[in-house]
């Protein structure tokens, strides 16, 4: 606060005090007081008068000043006490410990949100372990059956939806464990042919009957990542490209390479490209966003805007940039950026990289 701001506030007081002073010259006047004397009696009363309003306004400066500036540093308002002095005057503090009331009061509000934040995550995490089980029956079930060969299409037919069905409740998964990274979660150098390949492994049936082509480009390189959660990123992209594949000669290219070798930006970069329907230059800027599915969605009615929102979600907590690049009707890429300096790992993850990065 300003010393202009605050002598502004203090005109009431002030105009008191004139008054007074000047009632007083009156009194002074007519009592048959000297003129030098009334004017030596204003004198007084005007420097004191002025030094109480400086030295008031040095008291309240300091924990003002404070405040100001913990209101404009702090993204939360709720330490705000935590950043000012409790001050020495008696208005300040009720101030001080409005402040400390309201601040503890947002503090376990807080953490009774994030209590009950942990209980719903760990009971999804829960529900997903356990709904996983008669899934992996259900599939146990269906490669023992014996029929003719129509039984079997309607059998490979319910294989299919089965896996949809738990490629949801994977997202389910590791939406729920994207908050807490550090449980489930281990930085570690992987061979990227080996992880793309598991990626494909795993989705290979839905490649199939969608007739997309894989293909792996320059792959033989080492990256730093989690091998789970890197083949569960790859998994969505897989998925997208067969729920917009073309009719006929689809495909999903991987490819690998070094860029900016021997610099500090150096890196590998893994590039997924489909040739299918592409995203609209109005819609591209958005494909990252939660619930965003754009004109694609609203056509195939089966896009749920979660998929690729996980996959940027994921790579920022691992440290992997990522991009996408597409036109309408020309195929959709993704690109991931693996940076090869193992220290950034270190220095964003800690105790979560794993020993053997060295």
């Amino acid at each position: 606060m300003s010393f202009g701001k605050f002598f502004k506030d203090a005109l009431l007081p002030v105009a008191v005090w004139t008054c007074g002073v000047l009632l007083s010259c009156f009194v002074l006047t007519v009592a048959g007081a000297p003129v030098s004397i009334v004017v030596v009696a204003v004198g007084v009363s005007f420097i004191f008068g002025m030094l109480g309003i400086v030295i008031e306004y040095a008291r309240r400066r300091r924990f003002l000043h404070q405040l100001e500036r913990a209101a404009e540093e702090l993204e939360s308002p709720a330490w705000v006490q935590e950043m000012v002095q409790c001050p020495t005057y008696a208005e300040g503090e009720l101030e001080y410990e409005v402040l400390r009331r309201v601040g503890k009061a947002a503090c376990d509000e807080v953490a009774e949100g994030r209590r009950q934040t942990d209980d719903y995550r760990d009971y999804i995490e829960s529900w997903v372990h356990e709904a996983k089980l008669p899934l992996a029956a259900a599939h146990l079930i269906l490669e023992n059956l014996d029929g003719s060969e129509d039984d079997l299409s309607r059998v490979d037919d319910l294989g299919r939806e089965l896996a949809r069905v738990e490629r949801y409740i994977d997202q389910a998964l590791y939406y729920a464990r994207s908050e807490v990274v550090e449980r489930d979660y281990l930085i570690r150098r992987w061979d990227l042919k080996t992880l793309v390949t598991g990626a494909i492994k795993a989705n290979a049936r839905e490649l199939i009957a969608a007739h997309v082509a894989p293909v792996c480009e320059n792959l033989d390189f080492e990256v730093f990542t989690d091998e789970k959660w890197l083949e569960f990123i790859l998994g969505q992209l897989i998925q997208n490209s067969i729920k917009y594949a073309r009719e006929d000669g689809a495909k999903i290219v991987f490819s690998g390479a070094l860029l900016d070798e021997g610099l500090a930006s150096e890196r590998i970069e893994l590039t997924v490209a489909d040739n299918g329907c592409g995203v609209s230059a109005a819609d591209l800027p958005r494909v990252f966003e939660k619930g965003f599915t754009g004109d694609n969605g609203r056509t195939t009615k089966r896009a749920t805007g979660i998929g690729l929102y996980l996959v940027a979600r994921l790579c920022s907590k691992m440290g992997i940039d990522v991009t996408a690049a597409s036109d309408s009707g020309e195929g959709f890429v993704v690109t991931f950026a693996f940076s090869t300096n193992k220290f950034q790992y270190f220095g964003g993850f800690g105790s979560l990289c794993d020993k053997g990065l060295a």
